[in-house]
């Protein structure tokens, strides 16, 4: 692909990251020195490399040059944890990783922590390491490309770990390709777009910031750390067409650009995904910008397989406002089907878990086999995902299954409280867990950060506010006032936290502690 584009497009510009700018051209030329150089250090085809490091144009070489070779290209996220990043490279089976010089002293600790040897490392950027990027660039000597296979692996991506340790999602040439070509044209991106990547190179669906392989469209990625402001300076000063980021930072943006919303006039596509949005967001910012809005709807096992497209957002603010809570219809690539606990399609309205079958899921999950076969048994994704379709085929996430509160012998789905109570004047965000309760098994509990000045509101004024959308077993029971939600490395809300968070409060509930703890078994 990456040939191809470098052909047909040589002088336009690839990459914009800070000061440094790469052509197609460019990101050929140096992804196949790269190669090269890997190759002479006695890389082979199915063999791990990784990559740890903030946000920089090298990332993206270093994709194409495993692309070129049939290396596995393993991302590592810079805000883990030494345990983690450990966990990674012994997983993976890493034989040598590049490492950005502001995180060297997180390899070394993971290093030091996991005992790992024999790891070839290779500094970018400002380093420290013996092996230096560009000299290996300077001296690399042409290599030959092996004969790959579409379904040959290409990378491992390393789930986030908000239910659990990380695992390696294996995904194909074909299934990066595919998602490749699939984001641009479901997004309706051409030659003349102008990308801002704001997300996290470790994550699966940085392909996205790849989408340029697809049109030859110029992708501008922020050199380190997210910046709300930098965002908005390098919009205007790139004149940044498209751009995809998570609620919560779509949420300050908004926040931002309040006051002079002509910050972003050149965006004329904003696509959120990630986690759900709350529909008074959805509202503020359909009101403030000038543009488009779309959500997508995907998994690091398979892809972006739904969307919420402009018009149906058109539609929505036309007075259908039901629609703001969907996640879409199912793209044309993708078979969904929603199964009961038995495997039995559900019927349209009724909830069930989304299985999903195409061309872009996972090949499984890295040195997993149970989970793997639990994941792809009878040749659907078991995605752990609750969902329902309408009428129209649009489908409705409630929440993921493992989250699922049982209270007094009622399903009741976190995510469906949060959508409601997240409308709530006074509430900045929210999370809901189930905590013990003696009666009625688990109860409803809201651990909720409140706007800035406004007080929390209590279990009486959420009941007042929720009571014609929640059912009564759906309120909360008990609300928790937090600074800030723990998120994961990928700004999730990390529901694993948060639930331990409460669970260290349990004395604090109405229904005592002491029961509590009984009923859960401490």
């Amino acid at each position: 692909m990456l040939s191809r584009v470098a052909r047909n497009f040589a002088g336009r510009h690839a990459y914009v990251c800070g000061q440094v700018s790469r052509t197609w051209g460019e990101m050929e030329q140096r992804s196949e020195r790269l190669a090269g150089a890997l190759a002479a250090l006695g890389l082979a085809v199915g063999e791990s490399v990784a990559i740890l490091g903030q946000e920089r144009l090298e990332i993206y070489e270093h994709y194409f040059a495993c692309m070129k070779l049939g290396l596995v290209r393993v991302g590592i996220n810079w805000r883990y944890a030494p345990a983690e990043v450990a966990h990674i490279l012994a997983d993976s089976g890493a034989r040598c990783v590049l490492v950005d010089g502001r995180s060297e002293a997180l390899l070394r600790a993971a290093l030091a922590f996991s005992g790992i040897e024999g790891i070839t490392v290779i500094g970018y950027g400002e380093h420290s390491q013996p092996l230096d990027y560009e000299t290996l660039l300077r001296r690399a000597p042409s290599v030959a490309h092996p004969a790959l296979q579409p379904a040959d692996p290409l990378v491992i991506s390393y789930t986030s770990g908000s239910t659990g340790a990380p695992k390696g999602v294996v995904h194909s040439h074909r299934s990066v390709a595919l998602i490749i070509l699939q984001g641009a044209v479901s997004r309706g991106l051409t030659t003349d777009d102008v990308w801002y990547g704001a997300i996290a190179s470790s994550w699966m669906a940085c392909v996205l910031n790849m989408i340029g392989l697809a049109n030859g469209m110029t992708t501008v990625v922020m050199d380190g750390a997210f910046d709300i402001d930098r965002f908005v300076d390098e919009v205007q000063q790139h004149e940044v067409s498209a751009a995809l980021l998570v609620p919560t930072l779509a949420g300050r943006l908004l926040d931002k650009c309040a006051g002079a919303p002509s910050a972003l006039d050149s965006l004329r596509l904003l696509m959120y995904g990630s986690s759900p949005a709350p529909r008074s967001l959805l509202e503020r910012i359909m009101g403030t910008l000038r543009c488009q809005l779309m959500q997508t709807y995907g998994m690091t096992e398979g892809g972006w397989v739904s969307h919420l497209t402009p018009k149906d957002h058109l539609r929505a603010l036309a007075g259908d406002a039901r629609l703001l809570s969907s996640a879409g219809r199912v793209g044309a690539m993708y078979q969904m089907s929603l199964r009961d606990n038995d495997g039995r399609e559900v019927p349209t309205g009724e909830t069930g878990e989304v299985w999903l079958r195409g061309e872009t899921t996972m090949l499984g999950y890295r040195n997993l086999p149970k989970e793997t076969e639990e994941a792809l048994g009878g040749g659907w994704l078991h995605t752990n995902d609750i969902g329902r379709f309408d009428d129209e085929g649009y489908l409705y996430l409630v929440d993921r299954k493992k989250f699922m509160i049982i209270t007094g012998a009622v399903n009741v789905f976190p995510a469906s409280v949060e959508a409601v109570l997240a409308d709530h004047p006074d509430i900045a965000e929210i999370a809901v867990v189930g905590l013990p309760h003696p009666e009625w098994g688990e109860a409803v509990v809201a651990v909720v950060v409140a706007r800035s000045g406004r007080p929390v509101p209590d279990v009486k004024e959420i009941g007042e506010f929720a009571r014609d959308r929640l059912s009564r077993m759906e309120l909360p029971k008990h609300v928790f006032s937090i600074d800030a939600l723990p998120r994961t490395v990928t700004s999730k809300v990390d529901k694993r936290a948060v639930l331990a968070w409460a669970r260290d409060r349990q004395s604090d509930l109405p229904w005592g502690a002491a029961s509590a703890l009984e009923r859960s078994g401490a």
